[in-house]
Formats: C-alpha cells, sequence, structure tokens
C-alpha cells in the first residue's frame, strides 16, 4: 500500500517536529516535507509533490489561504486541511472558499489528524472543531 504523502505547513518548528513524529508513527504516513510559510510551500511544492498539506491558516507573510488558493491553482489534485489555534467561523469559511477540505483547530491535532488526512485524501470534507 502506497503511503499518503504529506506536508507540514507552519511557522512553528516545535509543532511541525511535533506533528511529523506523530504522523510518521503512523504505517499509512509519510512527511515529505515541511515548510515554515506559505512561500517555502510553493517553493517545495512541485518537487515534494503531497497528497495532502496541512496548512497554518494563520502563516506570514504569506497566509494560509492565499497559499491555498495558489497550491490549488498550480496542483490541483492536492488536498488541503487548515490548521489553527483558533475554531473561528469566519477562518474556517474563508479556508474553505479558498479550496481546503478539512479544517483541524491544533488543541484536537492529536485526536483528530490522523483522521482527517485519510479523510481529504479520500476527496471527503473534515471538520475538527466546536463552532458555538
Amino acid at each position: 500500500m502506497e503511503k499518503i504523502r504529506v506536508m507540514l505547513a507552519d511557522d512553528n518548528q516545535i509543532f511541525r517536529d511535533a506533528l511529523a513524529m506523530f504522523l510518521t508513527s503512523d504505517a499509512d504516513m509519510e512527511v515529505v516535507a515541511q515548510a515554515e510559510d506559505g512561500h517555502d510551500v510553493l517553493a517545495k511544492l512541485d518537487a515534494m509533490r503531497p497528497d495532502v498539506i496541512c496548512m497554518d491558516v494563520s502563516m506570514s507573510p504569506l497566509n494560509g489561504m492565499e497559499t491555498t488558493r495558489q497550491v490549488l491553482r498550480r496542483q490541483p489534485r492536492v488536498k488541503i486541511i487548515g490548521l489553527s489555534a483558533h475554531a473561528d467561523r469566519s477562518l474556517v469559511d474563508q479556508m474553505i472558499q479558498a479550496g481546503a477540505l478539512g479544517y483541524v483547530v491544533k488543541d484536537h491535532a492529536g485526536e483528530s489528524l490522523l483522521s482527517a488526512i485519510r479523510a481529504v485524501h479520500q476527496g471527503q470534507t473534515y471538520l475538527a472543531l466546536d463552532l458555538p
């Protein structure tokens, strides 16, 4: 069975490294790249050819929404999950409108990210957050 190729995009290296260790402990996942911001995602995109990108919504200078749009213009088959510390309906809506199939609040990352990656890889929507 082929592993799901994952890119992690977050401006917090400790968070990225922890997610990478967690994901690589699963037999279905392969972390093929890490990126510290949207420009780094775009620079690595063509060479690394991820299936799924776990994208921090609030990176700067190029935020997760704009990076998502640019990724999908270049590689429409890539599936994107927005990651955020905030369960904010506006951010969720913006990421979905940009083309993301999933959204996971970082507090839920440990319990939900594997399921989210598998779901969006299959073209399904996955939201792991508690909205009012």
